[in-house]
């Protein structure tokens, strides 16, 4: 991946008074309620710069980004998972996925997002309206992919990951998933929530940190003043005796090279090869979908993956 530098310096300046991205796993009331708090403002930001996104499409992504992020909570070694989401709404959908490792990479199916007028608020779910919402766990030592899907309530990726858990895998789940922008359009505080009952959980205190979550205030607005996971743990959820398990960084990361995507080349039929040779100006471009790097190839090496592929 080549990640394109942030050239806004007031934003640069901003990002850099920030704490570290990071994920924070903790317990919660002995242990009956499993959370990790997610601060990834760098991560959408880098995202956005190499994606050339817009607002509206930072907004989205970048929620999918702070889901999936959230979603490798339980995670170890090489898991894998993956976030998609199909829909009828002129975003056409999205793929992201993220690692145990802390790296996240992902696009939306159509961007810019077509729209016949400014929208009238930063509300998702014009852009999504009906569809599917599908998480892919890839686990090291498991032997094929499982796959859950649910269908689109209300096209908010919080609410509708939410019900995924309860209907799906039958886990009790409150997510939230902020994004804060300056007056200037700048993302200026990212960061997202993800909170999971233990089936021995008490009803009382599941109902009382229920509220707690859904009467919280702009996460993304929390992170752009400075706080800390910390700070925010400690805030809120204070009376619910959280404890710290873990914390890891996070970050956008995609693992595609020029090298890759040669032995891709390499490996078409010689005739199309020739095809793309002949018919293509060059150098032949290729672009990554996951991180919207753009990889070029001259004659002589597209010669070369001809002479690979005999």
């Amino acid at each position: 991946m080549i990640q394109k530098p942030i050239e806004d310096q007031r934003l640069a300046e901003h990002l850099g008074s920030l704490p570290p991205d990071g994920i924070t796993i903790f317990l919660m009331d002995r242990g009956h309620f499993r959370a990790a708090l997610v601060h990834g403002t760098r991560m959408v930001n880098r995202m956005r710069v190499n994606h050339d996104s817009g607002l509206l499409e930072t907004l989205l992504l970048g929620h999918a980004y702070l889901a999936a992020a959230l979603l490798t909570m339980n995670t170890k070694g090489h898991d894998r998972i993956a976030l998609d989401v199909s829909c009828t709404g002129p975003a056409g959908g999205l793929h992201v996925e993220a690692t145990a490792l802390g790296t996240v990479r992902g696009y939306l199916s159509v961007s810019p997002i077509p729209l016949a007028e400014p929208p009238e608020s930063l509300d998702t779910a014009p852009l999504i309206k009906s569809g599917t919402l599908s998480v892919t766990k890839t686990l090291e030592k498991a032997q094929r992919p499982f796959t859950g899907h649910i269908t689109l309530e209300n096209g908010r990726i919080a609410g509708d990951l939410a019900r995924y858990f309860t209907i799906s895998e039958q886990i009790p789940a409150a997510v939230n998933l902020s994004i804060q922008f300056d007056p200037d359009g700048r993302a200026i505080g990212a960061a997202g929530l993800f909170v999971q009952a233990f089936p021995d959980a008490d009803a009382t205190n599941a109902d009382a940190l229920n509220t707690t979550i859904q009467e919280l205030p702009s996460l993304g607005r929390l992170v752009a003043d400075g706080q800390t996971a910390e700070s925010l743990i400690d805030e809120f959820f204070g009376a619910f005796s959280p404890a710290v398990l873990d914390t890891r960084p996070v970050g956008f990361r995609c693992d595609c090279t020029k090298e890759r995507f040669g032995r891709f080349l390499a490996a078409l039929p010689v005739d199309e090869i020739q095809a793309i040779r002949d018919e293509l100006p060059t150098p032949v471009r290729t672009t990554c979908q996951n991180c919207n790097t753009t990889y070029e190839f001259t004659e002589p090496e597209i010669d070369e993956a001809c002479l690979q592929a005999r």
